[in-house]
Parts: structure tokens; C-alpha cells; sequence
């Protein structure tokens, strides 16, 4: 077998591969809030990219899918800052508190 049959045989098993997993992801996926986002050409041609291999089905789905990867990936990061997020409203809970209370006396 010729290296580029070989190349080929690898880009096509990864392309295969890569569009099974996101399948996979796609459809246990639940979107239903609609988000507006503009975004630069350079992105806009990737993207279409992807829709043109049948990666994905649309570039909505495609910035879905690759937005859930990236978030999802970091899970973990992001329940610590809502921990974290939860004790600075409390704070500032407490803050507001004692500045009414401030005013109040006045």
C-alpha cells in the first residue's frame, strides 16, 4: 500500500472516528436556548468546513458541539468558581447589609 493510501486511510478512519464521538454528543444534547454571537470569517470558513465534511449538520451544531466539548472538558474548574462566585454574593450580601444599615442611621 502506497503512503498516501495509507494517509488516507488514516485521515478517513479519524474523520470517522471524530464524527461518531460528536455524533454521540450531538444527540444526548439537549439545546434549547438560542444564542446570537457574532464571529470573524476565518471562524465563519472553519466552521463551514466542518459542514462541508458532514462533521456536522449545520454551523450551529458545529459551535454547539465544539462549545460543549471545550466547557465540559473543564467541569471541574467551573464548579469551583460557582463555589466561589456563591461565597463573593454572600459577601456582598453582607456588605449591602451593613451599608443600609449605615444609611439608615443617618
Amino acid at each position: 500500500m502506497s503512503k498516501k493510501s495509507k494517509d488516507e486511510d488514516s485521515t478517513q478512519t479519524l474523520r470517522k472516528a471524530m464524527i461518531e464521538d460528536l455524533s454521540i454528543r450531538v444527540s444526548e444534547s439537549k439545546r434549547d436556548t438560542p444564542v446570537t454571537t457574532r464571529l470573524d470569517d476565518e471562524i465563519i470558513e472553519m466552521l463551514d468546513i466542518l459542514v462541508k465534511l458532514g462533521i456536522f449538520k449545520s454551523r450551529s451544531e458545529a459551535i454547539a458541539s465544539i462549545l460543549e466539548m471545550t466547557l465540559f472538558d473543564h467541569r471541574d474548574k467551573f464548579k469551583q468558581l460557582s463555589t466561589e462566585i456563591t461565597k463573593l454574593e454572600k459577601i456582598q450580601d453582607r456588605a449591602k447589609d451593613i451599608a443600609l444599615d449605615v444609611l439608615q442611621r443617618r
